[in-house]
């Protein structure tokens, strides 16, 4: 029984640090919403009342039936309630306009806001955490899927990002955002071409067309870049976004992964087809997994894509496209990744070809 209590004084004693008290984080979120009429977060608010499965860093946000348009969202005002009571006393004019902002919430390190309906005026704000928390609010993760996110709110996450701005940010997830679109993606860029911290970014199904191909492929040709992931999965870039694309694949050196399935890209596309194996076959590209599904790029552009897909290319270990080829060009350009052994497998496909 001693050891028992002594245990527990000293739990009992034990001070949180300096902004990592998670109930003065609530007392002042609850505040600011009190304060602002913003109805407080359900899912912010009970993020530290299971002792169970105590707080890991992250908040989850999302309506539980997404489908449902009466059901409550936390729109614009939310996010930015939520934004500010975790920069708290970081925010340069918080003790003006908000003096109970007292403290900051250093534990967060991850945010998913999904079909929350934020826009770009919730998104600000979201980019202002990542420009202003500095050292002491070091955010790695951040997904706002289907968040109706326009080009303001890209413009303002890609200046939050530029050179010099964060150095924490390492997942950007902006997946269903059909307001985005191409210029929505050059304001991105814009920040991007300058970041050398960010692995993985994510633009699903955003409303990207051939125009997107310049401004991403400005950015993949940054020197300082660290994208190890492009995501550019269900938009139209079509051929001629991907021949601009491969301008900067061909001086890109951090890029692993590429998905660019369903994107319209056609067996009409051949130059581009074309230029893109050219892209791959560099001696200093580092792309080792791709998808082309969903692309019907036919026999002629999978012929044009035959020279980077040599089984002396042991590099690229994934290689997917859309099964409508022929069988004997479906076997020679498909790699499926199997713990790194899809170079092997591909070798033992040719083998079947006659």
């Amino acid at each position: 029984m001693p050891p028992k209590k002594k245990d527990g004084g000293k739990k009992a004693n034990a001070e949180p640090g300096e902004g990592e008290d998670p109930e003065a984080f609530l007392a002042q979120y609850k505040k600011l919403c009190k304060v602002t009429a913003i109805p407080e977060c359900e899912q912010i608010t009970q993020a530290f009342s299971d002792e169970e499965n105590p707080y890991a860093g992250q908040f989850v946000i999302h309506p539980n039936e997404p489908m449902d348009p009466t059901e409550p969202r936390l729109g614009p005002g939310g996010a930015r309630a939520l934004a500010l009571s975790i920069l708290g006393s970081l925010l340069p004019q918080t003790k003006e306009d908000f003096p109970f902002l007292t403290t900051y919430f250093k534990p967060v390190k991850s945010l998913r806001i999904w079909w929350s309906n934020i826009g770009d005026e919730g998104c600000k704000p979201l980019a202002d955490l990542l420009r202003l928390g500095g050292a002491q609010i070091q955010i790695n993760y951040l997904e706002l899927w289907d968040n109706n996110i326009g080009p303001a709110g890209a413009l303002a996450l890609g200046r939050s990002l530029m050179v010099g701005s964060n150095r924490s940010l390492l997942t950007l997830k902006l997946d269903y955002n059909r307001d985005l679109g191409t210029e929505g993606v050059a304001a991105l860029c814009r920040g991007l071409r300058t970041n050398s911290t960010l692995k993985q970014l994510h633009l699903p199904y955003c409303n990207i067309d051939s125009g997107a191909g310049a401004p991403l492929s400005e950015m993949l040709t940054y020197t300082r870049l660290g994208l190890t992931m492009l995501n550019l999965k269900g938009n139209q870039l079509r051929g001629e976004g991907l021949l601009d694309l491969c301008k900067g694949i061909e001086k890109n050196r951090s890029l692993v992964d590429l998905d660019l399935s369903d994107n319209d890209i056609g067996e009409e596309d051949v130059e581009a087809l074309s230029a893109f194996a050219g892209a791959l076959m560099m001696p200093t590209t580092v792309l080792a997994n791709i998808s082309l599904l969903y692309n019907r790029i036919g026999v002629d552009g999978a012929n044009a894509l035959l020279p980077a897909l040599d089984p002396s290319n042991k590099r690229i270990q994934q290689f997917l496209v859309d099964e409508t080829l022929p069988p004997p060009l479906f076997e020679a350009l498909s790699r499926v990744s199997a713990g790194g052994k899809g170079g092997k497998k591909k070798k033992g496909k040719k083998k079947k070809m006659r």
